[in-house]
């Protein structure tokens, strides 16, 4: 049994993401534990001059305000995932902090075994990028293009990170070994060498059974996208450089280039 943070808006609850968590838990017999961010109004896209009222402005349709339509949305969205948990006879917990910080969430993560999330969501409290550098387990964004995860690749650049990424995909979810997975390196140069060629080879015969390697050339956020868009319902496993600011920038937009342009979920692990 593995434990599952599973992060959603709560007044725009992406099906996806819950349909998702559901069926993780079911084929494994997993817990998860909810939490709604039901975030403030991001005031400033309404070029508003007097914040503190608009929460307070009344639908001309329901009479109501919009605190209180998203306090209902929250309510309807909380109650359909407990209805389809209670459905599938799954283990789960709906966090009550509805209005929780990003330091309390990271907390959670210690006691977790991966996040999950909306790919394209954007909290507004902290972006979703905020979790890939801050959490304290794996990350799995789930796309809405992906319906059901059919093939997994593997992101490999030698580095001690992008194994490390590897092997908790590997272990995380030992139910998925029978995809097609394939171990991708993108080189610049002119060495179509894989690096630790003779170890990792080694390493995925002992874990995997149907698994080929692609070395591909060229620009490494160009050609990753171009290979994911190749790959239909694909989930794209990757590691992270470090944690200085410039790792930080450079992972958040390859990140986010994958899910937007290569139309692929994505797991990220770091130590």
């Amino acid at each position: 049994m593995k434990k599952v943070l599973v992060v959603l808006n709560g007044t725009l609850t992406p099906h996806h993401v819950v349909d998702t968590a559901i069926k993780f838990a079911s084929n494994t017999s997993s817990s998860l534990h909810a939490v709604f961010v039901n975030y403030a109004l991001d005031l400033a896209e309404y070029n508003y001059p007097f914040p503190n009222d608009l929460s307070l402005t009344r639908n001309n349709l329901t009479g109501k305000t919009i605190a209180e339509e998203n306090a209902e949305l929250l309510e309807s969205n909380t109650k359909l995932f407990k209805d389809e948990c209670q459905a599938a006879n799954i283990d789960f917990y709906i966090e009550p902090d509805n209005e929780i910080s990003l330091g309390r969430l990271m907390e959670h993560s210690s006691f977790s075994d991966f996040i999950l999330a909306d790919a394209n969501e954007n909290l507004h409290q902290y972006h979703i990028a905020d979790l890939l550098v801050d959490a304290h387990c794996p990350v799995y964004l789930a796309s809405k293009e992906v319906e059901n995860v059919e093939n997994i690749i593997l992101t490999y650049d030698g580095s001690f990170s992008s194994i490390y990424a590897i092997k908790m995909y590997t272990y995380l979810f030992p139910e998925l070994k029978g995809l097609s997975t394939a171990l991708v390196y993108i080189t610049s140069g002119r060495d179509y060498k894989l690096p630790q060629e003779e170890n990792i080879k080694s390493w995925l015969s002992k874990h995997y059974s149907n698994v080929h390697i692609k070395i591909l050339k060229g620009d490494i956020r160009i050609e990753l996208v171009n290979y994911t868009k190749s790959i239909p319902n694909s989930l794209a496993v990757m590691g992270s450089f470090g944690r200085s600011a410039i790792s930080r920038f450079f992972h958040k937009s390859l990140a986010n280039t994958v899910i937007e342009d290569g139309k692929s979920s994505l797991f990220i692990a770091h130590e």
